[in-house]
């Protein structure tokens, strides 16, 4: 009797394991299946998503890549209207690549756009300077104290330029955009 039930048992453990292995086989094909439509969607449109590279580059695009930005930070952010025409909006915010903006400043008169970008995840100025073709320079206060790198590069009229964190120069901590010739 004894030896009938452990049989019993261990074709009852084997028919247990065979169906746990074939449902999970099940899910995971069903999970990669789920996948597979996001990941193309997002390669499918990688230019319009609102990432750091995309907001470095749209403004190489003359006027119209600027109001590109200035659109993308309007949808993103709860843009709260300040005084002479000047919007402010608090983060965080996550973009679709991943990084994080802590706010955005949109002052319309002067045509400047800051963009404060979170230190985690760490967004690489040699890898966002290579994207914009920026030069580097450290950049001081009055008292000779180190506020990190300045990067710029001015083309299509328009200055795009971004900061690093003092000491380490390790991480973008802002994006600035401005006209390069006053408006009119």
């Amino acid at each position: 009797m004894r030896s009938t039930c452990l049989r019993a048992s261990r074709r009852h453990l084997a028919y247990s394991l065979a169906l746990a292995f074939a449902a999970c086989a099940l899910m995971s094909c069903s999970t990669t299946g789920a996948r597979a439509p996001e990941q193309r969607q997002a390669a499918a449109d990688p230019a319009g998503s609102i990432t750091i590279e995309n907001l470095l580059r749209w403004p190489l695009e003359g006027e119209a890549g600027k109001r590109r930005v200035d659109a993308a930070l309007r949808r993103i952010f709860e843009m709260k209207p300040l005084q002479a025409r000047q919007f402010s909006g608090d983060g965080p915010v996550k973009l679709s690549d991943g990084n994080v903006l802590s706010f955005a400043w949109i002052a319309e008169l002067s045509g400047q756009v800051d963009i404060g970008v979170a230190g985690e995840p760490c967004v690489s100025p040699e890898q966002a300077a290579g994207w914009i073709g920026a030069q580097a320079a450290i950049t001081q206060d009055a008292h000779g104290q180190d506020r990190g790198k300045t990067y710029r590069t001015q083309r299509a009229g328009n200055w795009i330029e971004f900061t690093t964190t003092p000491a380490t120069y390790r991480c973008i901590d802002s994006i600035n955009l401005y006209p390069a010739k006053p408006p009119k």
